[in-house]
């Protein structure tokens, strides 16, 4: 898992001119260790603030039929999830989630900011451009449906497969989810490309653990 982990430091910008990259969060699990990531903020809903049993709350930028790249943060409040937009996404991108107010003030710093409403059951529309005599020249599906799509699959896997995960580790879980999602057959990649991925990823690592006195 460490060594499909990739560092922010070294990814370009998402998206750019002309291209969409939607933004969304959720929320996983009950965080039930101590002292790990405290205090805890709990999620935000679209009518305010609501426990959900603490859960571990994840933020996940997707390029339209492109890749992916997923946080697991302390806090899922407007300033981080702004932080995490602004620094991860080229300003020339169009900027897709839900109506959540976490990303009104960030969103008008792109080139477009467009949402559905999922509480009034919205959950897909189409924003129809049209030319000077009337007719049309372009038509965009506003969702955020590879975001929703990419957790199910984490969850999935997660109740399937693992069945349990520290928090401490979540993020490297969150790696191998997004290794699996960059480089998918869609995208190009093959099981021998995945392989190769996977190797060079671990260059230049080490996992070290506490050592007995």
């Amino acid at each position: 898992m460490e060594a499909m982990r990739r560092g922010d430091l070294y990814l370009p910008p998402m998206g750019g001119e002309g291209q969409l990259v939607e933004a969304d969060e959720t929320y996983y699990g009950r965080a039930k260790e101590k002292n790990l990531l405290k205090p805890r903020t709990y999620p935000y809903t679209k009518k305010g603030w609501k426990d959900k049993g603490a859960a571990r709350p994840i933020i996940a930028l997707v390029e339209r039929g492109g890749k992916i790249r997923t946080w697991h943060v302390a806090h899922a409040d407007k300033f981080t999830v702004a932080k995490i937009v602004s620094d991860n996404i080229a300003k020339e991108s169009r900027l897709h989630t839900d109506e959540s107010r976490l990303y009104t003030t960030i969103g008008a710093t792109f080139a477009s900011h467009d949402t559905v409403h999922h509480s009034s059951g919205e959950y897909v529309r189409e924003d129809v451009t049209h030319n000077d005599d009337g007719e049309i020249v372009n038509v965009v599906k506003v969702h955020t449906n590879s975001a929703e799509g990419f957790f199910s699959i984490f969850k999935r896997g997660m109740r399937g497969v693992y069945q349990h995960c520290s928090e401490k580790h979540l993020h490297r879980y969150l790696a191998e989810f997004d290794f699996r999602y960059n480089y998918r057959v869609a995208l190009g990649y093959n099981d021998d490309d995945r392989t190769l991925a996977a190797i060079r990823g671990g260059e230049g690592k080490r996992l070290t653990y506490h050592q007995p006195d």
